[in-house]
């Protein structure tokens, strides 16, 4: 082989060489190509199902929060008719206190008393109740409203006197406080009070 093909030859190998090269470039930059766009369609696969699971999860807590809703006006849907009743009620607990010896009075009380309890006993198979209040007591501001106030230095202060109407409860829930007369004695009183028990404790000791 002379030289000059000789050296055609090695130019040859040398092209088919840099094409071999350029071919292997060429392919390694296409699979990258194919590599950078898989993973940007994995990052795009991997967002849109954390927005599916933050919108799964944020209807799940819609759902529970309807259904609670839902059990809550289920449970005191009745709670407003029962509280314009109430004053239905106590019409009729005034008309019964009245006393009489006439006995047609009697019969036309004794007929008032069945209207009323036709009235109120749906109300307590739906939940009202009364409140135990009772003369004496300590004046209880969450059952009770203080309508008015007097001033006993022989009753315990803060306490109540006479129940003006009754407090009815609607399940958990306070449907009308009641109405009650307190017992209030003066900063001053209570002081003159105390100095006063304090002497004749003294006095006792001394005797």
């Amino acid at each position: 082989m002379s030289e000059k093909e000789k050296e055609l030859k090695d130019q040859e190998e040398l092209k088919e060489l840099s094409e071999q090269d350029h071919k292997t470039k060429k392919e390694k930059k296409k699979k990258e190509s194919l590599e950078d766009k898989l993973e940007l369609i994995q990052e795009e696969l991997q967002n849109v199902k954390d927005k599916y699971l933050r919108v799964l999860a944020e209807m799940d807590n819609y759902k529970k929060r309807t259904s609670e809703d839902l059990k809550r006006e289920r449970k005191y849907a009745s709670m407003s008719v029962a509280e314009k009743l109430i004053d239905a009620i106590e019409v009729f607990d005034q008309a019964l206190l009245i006393e009489t010896d006439d006995p047609n009075f009697k019969n036309f009380l004794y007929g008032f008393k069945m209207i009323k309890d036709m009235i109120y006993s749906p109300l307590v198979e739906e939940g009202v109740s009364v409140i135990e209040t009772k003369i004496g007591d300590v004046f209880n501001p969450n059952t009770e409203h203080a309508f008015d106030s007097i001033e006993d230095e022989t009753l315990p202060n803060n306490t109540i006197t006479k129940i003006v109407k009754k407090g009815y409860m609607f399940k958990d829930r306070l449907l009308r406080p009641a109405m009650v007369i307190i017992n209030i004695i003066s900063k001053d009183e209570i002081e003159e009070l105390s100095d006063s028990e304090n002497i004749d404790s003294n006095n006792q000791n001394v005797a």
